[in-house]
């Protein structure tokens, strides 16, 4: 324990001199977390110290010390009920985002609702899922890839081909990204036919609507 975490000592008869050296220390330590030092030990669970190498709060367990997770709790899950159809083959459009289910600092952008826009710098992971509806016996491919204020992102892009007429498939992909506060990630998507589409399902008793398209964002660095 460092000299800076110790109480004052009394010494002599000076008992009012030791009471305010007292309180001034209660009151400059009372919500600070102690410095974890070299050799610090960790034999006793649950002792929080804030480690200065790491700039993180640690807690002891099992005879180490562990980083807690914290954070801004920033998460998404965002959905849109619209049909997507391209008005051309082999041209860029984007998705646009109807509904809010479950957010805190991500939100839709009220004006361009393409973008999905961070509040709070970060890492996250982004999951994206979409439901296809194939209106001709075609073979046709969807390419969909993220765009991060405005620009492609490189080696991004999910390709998945379907043929058969009146066929449904619900495609899916995962990926962390770095983004500064105020940044904004779109969805856009090409097809090679534009009887290739994004559409959901109605509800139909015994099962709700599926949307047809749908964003879960989750912050995973701390």
């Amino acid at each position: 324990m460092t000299y800076q975490s110790q109480p004052p000592q009394p010494t002599g008869d000076r008992w009012v001199d030791w009471a305010i050296r007292l309180n001034t220390y209660l009151n400059r330590v009372r919500t600070q977390l102690q410095h974890k030092i070299t050799g610090e030990s960790a034999t006793s669970d649950g002792v929080m110290l804030f480690d200065p190498s790491e700039d993180h709060v640690v807690v002891s367990k099992s005879d180490a010390f562990e980083p807690l997770s914290y954070g801004h709790n920033s998460h998404l899950l965002a959905y849109t009920t619209t049909t997507f159809t391209a008005s051309a083959a082999d041209t860029e459009t984007l998705i646009t985002w109807t509904n809010e289910a479950i957010s805190n600092h991500i939100s839709i952008d009220d004006t361009t609702t393409s973008r999905i826009v961070f509040e709070k710098a970060g890492t996250y992971k982004l999951e994206f899922s979409c439901e296809l509806q194939s209106g001709n016996s075609n073979s046709k491919t969807i390419y969909i890839w993220p765009k991060k204020n405005g620009t492609n992102l490189s080696y991004s892009t999910m390709v998945h081909s379907v043929k058969n007429s009146g066929e449904s498939q619900v495609i899916t992909r995962a990926g962390l990204f770095t983004v500064a506060a105020n940044d904004y990630i779109e969805a856009a998507f090409s097809v090679s036919d534009t009887g290739l589409t994004i559409d959901g399902t109605e509800a139909s008793s015994p099962y709700p609507a599926a949307p047809s398209a749908v964003m879960v964002i989750t912050q995973v660095d701390v």
